[in-house]
Protein backbone atom coordinates (compact mmCIF):
# COMPACT_ATOMS: atom_id res chain seq x y z
CA UNK A 1 0.00 0.00 0.00
CA UNK A 2 1.80 3.18 -1.07
CA UNK A 3 1.88 6.11 1.26
CA UNK A 4 -0.80 8.31 -0.36
CA UNK A 5 -3.43 5.17 0.11
CA UNK A 6 -2.39 4.56 3.61
CA UNK A 7 -2.78 8.78 4.17
CA UNK A 8 -6.26 8.42 3.36
CA UNK A 9 -7.43 5.32 4.93
CA UNK A 10 -6.09 6.94 8.55
CA UNK A 11 -8.10 10.03 7.87
CA UNK A 12 -11.16 7.80 7.22
CA UNK A 13 -11.02 5.71 10.04
CA UNK A 14 -9.63 8.82 12.47
CA UNK A 15 -13.19 10.72 10.92
CA UNK A 16 -15.29 7.72 11.60
CA UNK A 17 -13.55 7.36 15.26
CA UNK A 18 -14.22 10.88 16.17
CA UNK A 19 -17.87 10.50 14.51
CA UNK A 20 -18.89 7.75 16.62
CA UNK A 21 -17.82 9.21 19.93
CA UNK A 22 -19.51 12.39 19.15
CA UNK A 23 -22.94 10.43 19.04
CA UNK A 24 -22.29 8.41 22.06
CA UNK A 25 -24.94 9.48 24.89
CA UNK A 26 -24.16 10.71 28.56
CA UNK A 27 -26.07 12.53 30.90
CA UNK A 28 -23.82 14.70 32.16
CA UNK A 29 -25.10 16.74 35.50
CA UNK A 30 -23.84 19.71 36.45
CA UNK A 31 -24.07 22.88 38.32
CA UNK A 32 -25.01 25.73 35.79
CA UNK A 33 -24.84 29.23 37.44
CA UNK A 34 -26.45 32.21 34.58
CA UNK A 35 -25.75 36.06 34.83
CA UNK A 36 -25.68 39.14 32.79
CA UNK A 37 -25.10 42.42 32.27
CA UNK A 38 -27.66 43.31 29.83
CA UNK A 39 -31.70 42.18 29.30
CA UNK A 40 -30.77 39.11 26.85
CA UNK A 41 -32.34 36.04 28.47
CA UNK A 42 -32.94 34.77 24.95
CA UNK A 43 -29.31 34.38 24.04
CA UNK A 44 -28.20 33.28 27.13
CA UNK A 45 -30.84 30.99 27.48
CA UNK A 46 -29.80 29.28 23.84
CA UNK A 47 -26.37 29.49 24.89
CA UNK A 48 -26.67 27.80 28.20
CA UNK A 49 -29.06 25.57 26.57
CA UNK A 50 -26.44 24.62 23.97
CA UNK A 51 -23.90 23.84 26.38
CA UNK A 52 -26.22 21.69 28.90
CA UNK A 53 -27.85 19.53 26.74
CA UNK A 54 -25.01 18.26 24.29
CA UNK A 55 -24.26 14.93 25.91
CA UNK A 56 -20.72 14.95 24.86
CA UNK A 57 -19.92 18.05 27.29
CA UNK A 58 -19.64 17.18 30.88
CA UNK A 59 -18.49 21.09 32.26
CA UNK A 60 -19.46 21.56 35.85
CA UNK A 61 -19.97 24.61 37.68
CA UNK A 62 -20.77 26.67 34.26
CA UNK A 63 -21.03 30.33 34.28
CA UNK A 64 -22.16 32.09 30.86
CA UNK A 65 -21.67 36.00 31.07
CA UNK A 66 -23.62 37.55 28.11
CA UNK A 67 -22.54 41.45 27.74
CA UNK A 68 -23.69 42.44 24.49
CA UNK A 69 -22.65 40.61 21.26
CA UNK A 70 -19.48 39.29 23.73
CA UNK A 71 -19.87 35.68 25.99
CA UNK A 72 -18.05 35.12 28.53
CA UNK A 73 -17.79 31.33 29.42
CA UNK A 74 -15.93 30.28 32.98
CA UNK A 75 -16.14 26.75 34.69
CA UNK A 76 -14.69 23.41 34.36
CA UNK A 77 -14.01 20.60 31.73
CA UNK A 78 -12.51 17.51 31.89
CA UNK A 79 -10.17 17.82 29.06
CA UNK A 80 -8.84 20.27 26.38
CA UNK A 81 -10.78 18.72 24.02
CA UNK A 82 -14.47 19.63 25.99
CA UNK A 83 -13.34 22.88 26.56
CA UNK A 84 -12.65 23.55 22.71
CA UNK A 85 -15.72 21.94 22.14
CA UNK A 86 -17.89 24.44 24.25
CA UNK A 87 -16.59 27.52 22.47
CA UNK A 88 -16.92 25.38 18.78
CA UNK A 89 -20.71 25.28 19.42
CA UNK A 90 -21.40 29.07 20.19
CA UNK A 91 -19.08 30.09 17.57
CA UNK A 92 -22.05 30.20 14.65
CA UNK A 93 -24.70 31.56 17.11
CA UNK A 94 -26.68 34.40 15.63
CA UNK A 95 -25.67 37.52 18.33
CA UNK A 96 -22.78 36.50 19.62
CA UNK A 97 -19.82 38.00 18.08
CA UNK A 98 -16.96 37.59 20.56
CA UNK A 99 -16.14 34.66 22.63
CA UNK A 100 -14.23 34.62 25.35
CA UNK A 101 -13.23 31.21 27.27
CA UNK A 102 -12.21 31.37 30.40
CA UNK A 103 -12.85 27.09 30.75
CA UNK A 104 -10.35 26.11 32.83
CA UNK A 105 -9.22 21.62 32.71
CA UNK A 106 -10.19 20.20 35.57
CA UNK A 107 -7.01 18.24 37.56
CA UNK A 108 -7.10 14.27 37.64
CA UNK A 109 -6.19 12.97 40.82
Amino acid sequence: MNRFKLTVSLISFCCIFLLACTTKVMAAPSNIMISSATTQPTLQQLAVNKLSTNPNLHLSQLNVVITKDKIELNGFARNGFERALAQKFLENTQGIKIIENKIRIKATQ
